[in-house]
């Protein structure tokens, strides 16, 4: 099947009109079994359409194609700085872009590379949403001069997980958050307080010490994380004297979107 989608492929970059249709056959290919069957004279085909593709995104859609396939093994960095281009241009969905460096590190590519290519990339912010989002701490010797890069990016991943957690937290004890969260246009993580409970992960203090390894949540923070749990996992109904308690204990009359975006000491 991988071969005739591919001959389709090569037949519509030989037409003038080609964009849409051959962006629906490289979904086609991307997302399903046929992706798996792809190997070498498969992947050097990909990879010599793009220099004939005029729209960057389908150029990018075609190394996703690529990278993403289990069978794609390879240490050449001439499609991660292609990859990259692109992504800087603004040429790729962000999700899409972390799930492809996230194959890219799998494939043969070091997480070195791939952080050292996109600190150094145009778009720094972007780079760093990127960055963040894959959660990745393990890069290797970096130069002297991306130190202070590196840094900003592990705040950040910080913060991000502690946001994570400081939103789920609020979720479950916060009345209206529970009430309106199948409405709300927040962005917590989870469609309801239930889901939120029944995923709740913080139950002893040996679950805390990431975080607190981290310096992602203080130690009062982790023990009220803790009693959340304990009482969550006590089959005990949780009533609104018992939330109300963990809120002004966690947050202290302070704004909790303050709290959630401060890092402890």
């Amino acid at each position: 099947m991988d071969k005739k989608i591919i001959s389709t492929i090569y037949d519509f970059c030989l037409e003038e009109d080609y964009d849409s249709t051959l962006l629906a056959t490289l979904n086609l290919l991307k997302n399903s079994s046929a992706r798996e069957a792809l190997e070498g004279d498969s992947f050097t085909f990909l990879s010599s359409m793009i220099p004939l593709v005029e729209d960057n995104s389908i150029k990018a859609r075609i190394i996703e194609t690529i990278v993403e396939s289990s069978n794609y093994v390879s240490n050449d960095t001439k499609l991660l700085d292609e990859y990259i281009r692109l992504v800087s241009l603004g040429e790729v969905v962000l999700s899409e872009a972390v799930r492809c460096f996230g194959a890219f590190s799998v494939s043969g590519i070091t997480m070195n590379e791939i952080f050292t290519k996109l600190a150094e990339s145009p778009d720094k912010e972007l780079a760093i949403e990127i960055l963040v989002l894959m959660g990745n701490r393990d890069w290797g010797d970096l130069p002297s001069h991306l130190e202070s890069f590196a840094n900003e990016v592990k705040t950040l991943q910080r913060l991000s997980y502690r946001s994570g957690v400081i939103s789920t937290f609020l979720l479950i004890v916060h009345p209206l958050c529970s009430k309106y969260a199948h409405i709300g246009e927040l962005s917590i993580g989870y469609p309801s307080s239930e889901v939120a409970v029944n995923d709740w992960a913080w139950v002893t203090p040996e679950s805390t010490k990431y975080m607190l390894d981290r310096k992602i949540v203080s130690q009062k923070e982790a023990n009220i994380l803790v009693e959340l749990g304990r009482l969550i996992r006590s089959d005990k109904n949780l009533d609104e004297a018992d939330m109300a308690k963990l809120y002004t204990r966690f947050f202290e009359g302070k704004n909790p979107f303050d709290v959630m975006y401060t890092l402890p000491e």
